[in-house]
C-alpha cells in the first residue's frame, strides 16, 4: 500500500507541469486578443476620422487627390506649402490630369521644383507664349515669386518628347526647348522679376518622365504629353550671392 500511494504522488507530480502549461498558454491568447482589439481600428471609426479631417481642412464635397484653385493666402505655414502653390495654378493646371497635371517637390529648404505641362502654354512646335500661358504665370504664381520666394533664384527648365522637329527656327528640340525655357523667363522679366534671378535651360528629349516610345519602338501619345513639360525651379540665393545682385 505504501509503495502504490508513493507512486501515484509521483504521477501527480509529473503532470503539474501541464497545468502551468495550460495557464500559461490561456494568459497568451488573453494577450494577443487585447492586443489586437486595441491595434486594429473598426472601419466605421477609421472613415468616420477620414471625414472630419476632409472636413476640418478642405472642401468635403472635393473627391480625394483633387485639390480645387483657390487665391493664395500670404502667410501660409511651411508644412501645406506645396500645396498652396498648387491652389495658386489655375484649373488647367492645378489638376492631376496626366495631360495637364501641375507637381511640386520639395528638396529641404532650398530648392523647390513646379512641374507642369506645357500643353497650356505653347502650341505644338512653338515657343510663342500662349495668352492661357500668361495668365498661369502672371496670377498668384507670380506673387508666390515676389513675397514668398523673393529670396530665390528662378531656373525654367523646357523638356520636348522624342517627335523629332525639324523647321527654319527650330531645326531640333533643343532649340524649341530652349526657345520655350526663355519664352517664359522673359515673360517673368516683363512682370518685373529681376533678371539676375532668372536663367532659361532647354534639355530637348534627353530626360522623359516615362518612356516615350513602347518596345517594339512605336510613339506611346499619352507618355509623349507627360514629357512635354515646362519645371520651374526655385533655389534659395546664398547670402554673398544675394549681396552681389
Amino acid at each position: 500500500m505504501a509503495m502504490r500511494r508513493k507512486s501515484r504522488r509521483r504521477r501527480g507530480d509529473v503532470d503539474d507541469w501541464l497545468m502551468t502549461y495550460a495557464d500559461m498558454i490561456t494568459l497568451l491568447l488573453c494577450f494577443f486578443a487585447v492586443f489586437l482589439s486595441v491595434s486594429v481600428p473598426k472601419k466605421e471609426k477609421f472613415e468616420r476620422a477620414q471625414k472630419e479631417v476632409r472636413q476640418t481642412f478642405g472642401r468635403p464635397d472635393v473627391p480625394e487627390g483633387i485639390y480645387p484653385p483657390r487665391r493664395v493666402p500670404m502667410n501660409f505655414s511651411e508644412e501645406d506649402e506645396s500645396e498652396v502653390i498648387r491652389g495658386a495654378l489655375p484649373s488647367i493646371v492645378g489638376s492631376y490630369d496626366p495631360n495637364k497635371g501641375a507637381q511640386v517637390k520639395k528638396e529641404g529648404d532650398r530648392i523647390t521644383t513646379i512641374e507642369m505641362s506645357s500643353a497650356p502654354f505653347f502650341a505644338s512646335g512653338s515657343a510663342t507664349l500662349s495668352e492661357e500661358g500668361k495668365k498661369i504665370l502672371g496670377g498668384d504664381l507670380l506673387k508666390l515669386f515676389n513675397d514668398k520666394y523673393k529670396d530665390f533664384n528662378i531656373t525654367v527648365e523646357g523638356h520636348t518628347d522624342d517627335n523629332p522637329i525639324s523647321t527654319l527656327q527650330f531645326p531640333s528640340n533643343w532649340e524649341l526647348s530652349t526657345g520655350r525655357a526663355a519664352a517664359v523667363v522673359r515673360f517673368f522679366m516683363s512682370q518685373g522679376i529681376p533678371p539676375a534671378r532668372l536663367s532659361a535651360a532647354g534639355y530637348a528629349d534627353t530626360f522623359p518622365k516615362i518612356a516615350n516610345r513602347d518596345n517594339a519602338g512605336k510613339p506611346i501619345a499619352a507618355n509623349q504629353a507627360q514629357n512635354r513639360r515646362v519645371i520651374i525651379k526655385l533655389e534659395k540665393i546664398d547670402k554673398e550671392e544675394k549681396a552681389a545682385q
